[in-house]
């Protein structure tokens, strides 16, 4: 697990960070853009709720750097409580949370081509890193059969949905907000990413 920031660019909601956590055994990656540092332990709290519900396992261990959004009291006393240990890299030693970190690094290059090839402003980065993420667990790696996401959760994901980031796209408006009868069906937009919660698109 590991923070990035700040970020010179601003993204279009306020975001200057974005923290990622990785699962050490299948590599699945989850990546969430923060305004602040100290949003990351509501973040961290609420993952390991998810998780343990999705696998039906509790967390045993992390490994973190010594920033404070991870050495803070409330932090500490979580881990305590929930049996998790925490692990952490020596200071000055980046490598010692060498997956995190490679992660960080090629999810930002990526995100710079993607944002370049689309042609959306530089503001987009956290949509971009969410796609490239949402993306990136949905395809075979190196020496692998299966996809991370299905290491993770023991089942194939569909990608039959997947779509070029910075493509058109339509949404389809309801008659009842609909100018006229010869009016729009559709609003034109541009495809940022994939729903959180839903089945969908975010435009």
């Amino acid at each position: 697990m590991d923070t990035w920031g700040p970020i010179k660019v601003t993204g279009r909601n306020g975001e200057r960070y974005y923290l990622s956590i990785i699962d050490d055994f299948s590599k699945k990656t989850s990546v969430y853009p923060l305004k602040e540092k100290s949003e990351v332990f509501r973040v961290f709290k609420n993952r390991v709720s998810r998780v343990e519900r999705f696998i039906g396992r509790k967390i045993k261990c992390i490994r973190t750097d010594n920033g404070l959004e991870f050495t803070n009291d409330n932090f500490k006393t979580f881990c305590a409580d929930n049996g998790i240990k925490h692990e952490f890299t020596n200071i000055y030693t980046p490598e010692q949370n060498g997956v995190a970190e490679r992660y960080n690094q090629m999810v930002l290059d990526c995100s710079r081509c993607m944002l370049s090839d689309s042609g959306l402003d530089n503001k987009f980065w956290p949509d971009a890193i969410l796609c490239f993420t949402y993306v990136w667990n949905r395809i075979c790696h190196k020496n692998q059969v299966k996809t991370l996401f299905e290491l993770f959760g023991g089942y194939k994901p569909s990608v039959r949905h997947l779509k070029a980031f910075g493509a058109t796209a339509y949404v389809g408006l309801p008659r009842q907000l609909r100018s006229s009868k010869l009016g729009p069906k559709a609003k034109k937009g541009i495809l940022i990413g994939y729903a959180f919660r839903t089945k969908g698109y975010r435009i």
